[in-house]
């Protein structure tokens, strides 16, 4: 859901700020990325992106990626939560690595100015 706010003539620029969730299953991806969030718009946008490995034992690990740069020691663990604030973002991406399947919860701002 958008919240635009001053949406008039009379005030520039309006800002918008989503929030995004969603829950996707992660296993092994063999280093290859799984896209979560793409900006096919022309704005530039930031935000922070939360992330819940709700896997348990050997499930799993979530590695993020931002642009398609690893965030360097941005791995969460199962059972475990982590959060990133990012300036720009272009595309979010995740690696899993490990044995089986995990639920990851994945929750992210988007805010920009038009």
């Amino acid at each position: 859901m958008a919240q635009i706010g001053n949406c008039n003539n009379t005030v520039s620029p309006a800002v918008v700020n989503d929030a995004v969730c969603t829950t996707i299953s992660l296993s092994d991806t063999g280093g290859t990325p799984t896209i979560i969030y793409e900006n096919s718009s022309t704005f530039l946008i930031n935000g922070t992106i939360l992330i819940e490995n709700n896997g348990v034992g050997v499930s799993p690990t979530a590695a993020l990626l931002i642009d398609g740069v690893q965030i360097p020691g941005f791995v969460v663990a199962p059972g475990s939560s982590r959060s990133y604030t990012a300036p720009t973002i272009n595309s979010i991406s995740l690696i899993g690595a490990g044995l089986g399947t995990t639920s990851i919860k994945i929750a992210f701002s988007l805010n920009y100015r038009f």
